[in-house]
């Protein structure tokens, strides 16, 4: 075999190495791109779930100040009947 016969078969095993390299990390980048979609699709959707539980929380909040206000209203008004 001949000196030129070796880089021949060298280059073509180069070529074929630098094609499956290539294209392994074409595969890997769109499977990272794919599972970093997913990942955002859900952390979207459990930020949604926590902003209509938090809008329901602030409307019980709400709810229970205004109670409290109209039961200090309530006790006023029964110390000045006691008086």
């Amino acid at each position: 075999m001949s000196l030129f016969e070796r880089f021949e078969q060298m280059g073509s095993s180069l070529l074929v190495a630098a094609v499956t390299s290539i294209g392994g990390g074409i595969l890997w980048l769109v499977r990272r791109v794919l599972t970093n979609q997913r990942q955002i699709e859900l952390l979207q959707s459990e930020i949604r779930h926590r902003d209509s539980i938090r809008q329901i929380d602030r409307a019980a909040v709400q709810e229970i100040k205004e109670d409290v206000k109209a039961m200090r209203v309530e006790i006023k008004e029964l110390f000045r009947r006691k008086e």
